[in-house]
């Protein structure tokens, strides 16, 4: 199976702000981390995004590599660096 191409991530503000309550069920964050930067991504709730799943973000496909304990927000890597 390819990467799924996500078309409703956003990169989230410095600030905290620009955080949309949730409407349909909870947005997902994922820490995308390249190893030189990392960004924190906001999926939409439609969007089902897991460990182990894949999605395209700057011409890059990244991959779910963890989670951090008990907070519910994602990690991601590179596939391929």
């Amino acid at each position: 199976m390819g990467p799924r191409i996500f078309k409703r991530v956003r990169v989230a503000a410095n600030d905290g702000s620009g955080w949309p309550a949730a409407r349909h069920g909870r947005e997902t964050v994922v820490i995308a981390d390249s190893g030189a930067t990392a960004e924190v991504l906001v999926f939409g709730p439609d969007e089902k995004i897991e460990q182990g799943g894949e999605f395209l973000y700057r011409g890059t496909i990244w991959v779910v590599t963890g989670a951090r304990r008990d907070s519910g927000i994602l990690v991601a890597e590179p596939s391929a660096h």
